[in-house]
């Protein structure tokens, strides 16, 4: 079984901060491997419970608008079914967005979303566990809840085929 998590979130790098930050993502992920994703409870777009990692074994974590707006559309084409089907979860990381931008602009935009969004809407949901890059994707692999891995994932193509690759299985 396989499961998806992706975060989104307001901030944007530059070229010389992206370098930084891949450098600072491959020393995070010497830091992390092997240890247990942190267990979440969050509600998704729609306030209906979502506990995390629970069974999955792919988390795609960005915490970037600019990410989420090139990562949304594969993930609408990916599908809700496919999602489930896979064990796939979409979490978006909002905490940083002023309350009122929120409920007034974000939260009715993520309510029309066709596949659910989980949502972290506090600073203490998210995990400390991670340095994430804030110019990509951040693919992290699980077993039984444990971080094998940790990738960067920086463009819509490289999510596409990863998303395939997850379907044909």
């Amino acid at each position: 079984m396989v499961g998806l998590i992706a975060m989104s979130g307001v901030t944007f790098l530059g070229a010389s901060a992206r370098a930084d930050s891949m450098v600072a993502t491959a020393q995070s992920e010497a830091q992390v491997v092997g240890q247990s994703f942190p267990s979440l409870k969050l509600t998704n777009q729609q306030d209906v419970p979502v506990q995390l990692p629970g069974e999955a074994s792919v988390i795609v974590f960005a915490n970037a608008k600019k990410v989420d707006e090139w990562a949304d559309p594969l993930m609408a084409k990916f599908g809700q079914k496919q999602m489930d089907a896979q064990h796939l979860v979409y979490l978006s990381d909002i905490h940083r967005m002023p309350w009122m931008i929120s409920k007034m602009f974000a939260l009715p935009k993520l309510k029309e979303r066709a596949y659910s969004v989980a949502l972290i809407r506090e600073a203490n949901q998210v995990p400390a566990t991670l340095e994430p890059n804030t110019g990509c994707l951040n693919w992290i692999q699980l077993k039984s809840g444990n971080i094998t891995a940790l990738t960067p994932v920086c463009t819509p193509t490289d999510l596409a085929k990863r998303l395939n690759e997850l379907a044909a299985h």
